[in-house]
């Protein structure tokens, strides 16, 4: 891990959610549901990357967010929530969301960042992952 891969992440989840509303109001729907789900992908990958956590895959990223939603007040709400924006990466490839199924993703995406904030820096523990399970 380095703190420049952490940055870099940091920096694409940050201009993907906005991307993802000037998509939505370009009336893009598969565009604004694929910056969305970058925006929380990128972000999910900056918390693995401080934790030294695997991350190459998508499923990765399902074991990822289950593990963060552990740390949070609220662990159900935070799983619900990877649940729906992870619909927005499907939509990406199928077009089947609606326009308001899509802005409800959006703002899932913005809300699973914030109630995960604060996990890629000096204020979080690094911890092993409790995901490292077989499937």
């Amino acid at each position: 891990m380095t703190q420049a891969e952490i940055e870099n992440h940091t920096e694409i989840y940050e201009r993907f959610i906005q991307h993802a509303v000037a998509e939505f109001e370009n009336h893009d729907l598969p565009q604004a549901s694929e910056k969305a789900w970058g925006a929380v992908a990128h972000y999910l990958k900056a918390a693995a990357k401080f934790r030294a956590w695997r991350n190459s895959s998508h499923s990765d990223l399902s074991d990822i967010a289950d593990d963060l939603a552990y740390e949070t007040d609220n662990p159900p709400r935070v799983q619900e929530l990877y649940v729906t924006v992870n619909a927005l990466h499907q939509n990406f490839y199928e077009d089947w969301l609606s326009g308001g199924q899509v802005a409800r993703g959006i703002d899932a995406a913005a809300e699973l960042i914030s109630r995960l904030e604060n996990r890629t820096g000096p204020e979080a523990s690094p911890r092993p992952s409790q995901a490292r399970r077989r499937r």
